[in-house]
């Protein structure tokens, strides 16, 4: 076996067509981040003149100067292969002295233990904790379970293989996800793809969203960088919009059609007596209290509101996954589903160019509606699929004394501001006057 840095076309090529392959270990998220001055290489192993291994490496530096080489969501390899596995991780940790990184992150793309819809554990049917401890035996340290916010590693996914057709596809979601998403496409919402002309309209409901639920969203130069350095099909800053005054337009119409319906039925049930028209006069008497409670709800949206964007959602295609990276909808205009027709707009997408799995990406709250993420968690859930543990990250020093020496200088940083704390906060400060103290 031999260690190689790759070419681009060597690497896209691999990266692409392997089972681990993701947008994080692809070409075009290598080119934007050259573009934005990352410092970036290819590697990969050869044996017998095949690749049998690749990766991207990025290497950032904080203000002190350590720096750290991570081979996030990779290497990309045959973890059954222990002696590759030894291989690899051994000559990433000499490769990475070699460019005076104090230590390499690695996190492989492949399942902890295989779970189902619900999180509940499959042994049988998949289980690397075998790799865990194999690594370990490297001198990797393992970084927990926990939810990781910065490199996700709790998934939701959805599997498209066998799936013939788009009724088909709808027909594997939970009847409440087919409802939302009937009533979002006979409302008139409708999916677009931004470009750099409509960045702001992207930007600006993303930023809403984020700022309304809590999510971190990056600075809209960010999402500029990816459109001018990705392919159009890489990078897809989707938005669901829908045209104020045509929908307030077709529900009035609607409403002013089966109000007629309704008064004929009525009418019709007066004269005969029809028991079959009675119970027809009930739904359509239902129909007509939806679309008033529709315009009801719409009228805090004047029609010179024109046409509004209600969800933005950055999604990444690379090799057999499109994934949802980050978004969501704007509180005010939740009423119209916006999240949802974003992800069956996509998941059409996938369906009809090739993807063969799409990933709703980081997913929380799995164990109980109690905790944090299980609204968001419960919502993908009824698209079908399944919840995906990835092994998690690991940690190597591969420059022994800057690794012990760094950790040693942060605990040693973190007691001096928990001390410095405690000295400006009095220690009993009545209720009443830390109420003042703050206000």
């Amino acid at each position: 076996m031999e260690f190689v840095l790759l070419s681009d076309a060597e690497f896209e090529t691999f990266a692409k067509g392997h089972p681990q392959g993701s947008f994080i270990q692809s070409m075009d998220l290598t080119r934007f981040q050259r573009a934005r001055g990352q410092e970036v290489e290819l590697f990969g192993v050869t044996q017998g003149g095949s690749l049998i291994a690749a990766g991207k490496l990025v290497y950032t530096s904080n203000r002190i100067g350590y720096k750290v080489a991570d081979c996030a969501k990779g290497p990309l390899m045959d973890y059954s292969d222990a002696a590759a596995v030894r291989f690899v991780v051994e000559q990433l940790k000499k490769h990475a002295a070699s460019k005076k990184a104090a230590e390499l992150r690695i996190s492989p793309n492949v399942k902890y233990i295989a779970r189902d819809e619900d999180g509940a554990e499959h042994p049988e049917v998949e289980d690397n904790r075998p790799l865990l401890k194999e690594l370990e035996g490297f001198g990797f340290k393992h970084q927990g379970f926990d939810m990781n916010f910065a490199n996700i590693n709790w998934m939701f996914i959805k599997t498209l293989d066998g799936i013939a057709d788009a009724e088909e596809l709808i027909m594997g979601m939970n009847y409440r996800t087919r409802k939302a998403i009937r009533k979002a496409e006979k409302n008139g919402v409708y999916v677009e793809q931004a470009t750099l002309e409509t960045l702001d309209d992207f930007y600006n409901a993303l930023k809403t969203a984020g700022d309304e639920k809590g999510f971190t969203y990056r600075e809209r130069e960010y999402y500029e960088q990816l459109l001018r350095n990705t392919s159009d099909e890489f990078t897809k800053l989707m938005m669901a919009k829908i045209n104020i005054p045509e929908y307030r337009a077709s529900i009035t119409e609607r409403l002013e059609a089966e109000s007629k319906n309704l008064a004929d039925l009525k009418r019709e049930v007066e004269e005969t007596g029809s028991k079959k028209k009675a119970n027809k006069v009930k739904v359509v008497q239902d129909l007509v209290d939806s679309y008033e409670r529709s315009l009801k709800d719409i009228e805090r949206f004047p029609d010179s509101v024109g046409v509004a964007t209600v969800a933005a959602i950055h999604f990444a295609c690379s090799g057999d996954e499109l994934t949802c990276v980050i978004g969501g909808t704007v509180q005010d205009y939740i009423y119209f589903n916006g999240a949802t027709s974003l992800y069956w707009g996509m998941m059409l997408h996938a369906l009809n160019n090739g993807y063969s799995r799409y990933n709703f990406y980081g997913t929380f709250g799995i164990q109980g509606q109690d905790e944090s993420g299980h609204g968001g968690y419960e919502f993908k859930k009824g698209f079908g699929g399944e919840v995906v543990q990835l092994i998690g990250d690991f940690v190597a020093p591969v420059s022994p004394v800057k690794y012990t020496a760094y950790r040693v200088a942060r605990k040693l940083a973190g007691a001096a501001q928990t001390v410095l704390g405690n000295l400006r906060e009095p220690a009993k400060l009545p209720v009443i006057g830390k109420f003042l103290r703050k206000n």
